[in-house]
């Protein structure tokens, strides 16, 4: 009976540990911080994240939920990023269920490896889908 609560106790350590690679083998970074429109915080929304394959990034993309002004890809609903240069997609309402306050898109550099406290601003230019230049 020990042997077998022994052996179980392994399997879910090892399931456990197996969880933080989220499931794909992918090697994944938390990336967090401040999320602003024009400098304002945008208070509810999400952000994806993708490799930016012009510049020849293939990590993992991820994802976040945006709540309060802060993202979080550690937090539940989240993804980790592989890191490096990324096309960041910022979707922004003024409130859950609200007014869409940005839907743009544009390049990121985050760092290449390790954990990113990166802050986004989506400048002026760039809220409800505006174009114009990359920051």
């Amino acid at each position: 009976m020990r042997t077998t609560l022994a052996a179980a106790g392994l399997l879910l350590a090892a399931l456990a540990l197996t969880g933080c690679s989220q499931g794909d083998g992918q090697a994944r970074n938390r990336a967090h911080g401040a999320i602003t429109v024009d400098g304002k915080p945008i208070p509810f929304g999400d952000i994806v994240i993708t490799p930016d394959g012009a510049k020849k990034n293939t990590g993992a993309q991820g994802f976040a939920n945006i709540r309060a002004g802060r993202y979080d890809t550690g937090a539940a609903g989240g993804k980790g990023y592989g890191g490096g240069p990324a096309i960041v997609k910022v979707t922004g309402f003024d409130k859950e269920g609200g007014k869409l306050i940005c839907d743009a898109e544009f390049a990121v550099d985050f760092p290449t490896s390790g954990d990113a406290a990166q802050d986004i601003n989506v400048p002026k230019n760039k809220a409800k889908g505006a174009s114009g230049p990359d920051i």
